[in-house]
């Protein structure tokens, strides 16, 4: 009896069959991988050794807002610092953008110096507390007047206060309501044209719009 599955061909040929099937599947994993490795976070976790990293969590919409205002803000920009510590609350004060990061503007003061170095100021400041450098001129036909919420140029910066009296001439008296109780500090007369209009300001699409109301003088 010839029993042609007991020949040493027969093991060879079936040898030769699986070799070319896993030669073929060899060449679509390898095709596969590199197709994969195109992506550059399924190459870093690959080459890590790590599981693939899984889609990072969408923004809040407050931090799609923070990032839409920093958007607004660049490297060389002039900006006002809003005043955030004792001493300096309600005052505003000129600088120029030098970086910009995640949630906070590096800023180098106009005329706030740093005595230890004899060189402007540079700090790192809250997106929340800058606000854009506002306009000249709110209107030039406009004359300040009683009741206006306005800022004064004093001690390297613009201080806000209420016009409570108007000579009709060169000069206003402005009153300081988070000032009272200093007699010295708590009403002051400045020249008109160190005095402006204070200007509130918010976010419109991709720019800002400023506005100013009148206030009450003190009672």
């Amino acid at each position: 009896m010839h029993m042609s599955w007991l020949q040493p061909e027969t093991p060879a040929m079936y040898s030769s069959q699986a070799l070319r099937l896993v030669c073929r599947y060899h060449i679509k994993l390898t095709h596969f991988l590199s197709s994969l490795t195109k992506n550059p976070r399924v190459a870093v976790a690959i080459a890590s050794h790590r599981s693939i990293p899984s889609p990072l969590p969408s923004p809040s919409p407050q931090e799609t807002q923070v990032r839409l205002e920093m958007d607004l803000y660049k490297v060389g920009m002039r900006v006002e610092v809003v005043g955030h510590s004792e001493g300096f609350w309600n005052s505003y004060y000129g600088a120029q953008v030098l970086r910009v990061d995640r949630t906070k503007l590096r800023v180098r003061y106009e005329e706030l110096v740093d005595e230890d170095y004899g060189e402007y100021t540079v700090e790192d400041v809250d997106l929340k507390h800058i606000r854009p450098h506002p306009p000249e001129s709110f209107d030039i036909n406009y004359r300040l007047t009683v009741g206006d919420d306005v800022e004064v140029r004093d001690r390297d910066g613009w201080w806000r206060g209420e016009v409570v009296f108007d000579d009709l001439d060169d000069e206003l008296m402005v009153y300081f309501s988070y000032m009272a109780g200093d007699d010295e500090e708590e009403f002051g007369t400045f020249p008109y044209d160190d005095v402006r209009i204070h200007q509130e300001v918010k976010q419109v699409g991709k720019g800002f719009e400023w506005s100013h109301v009148k206030v009450a003088g003190p009672k």
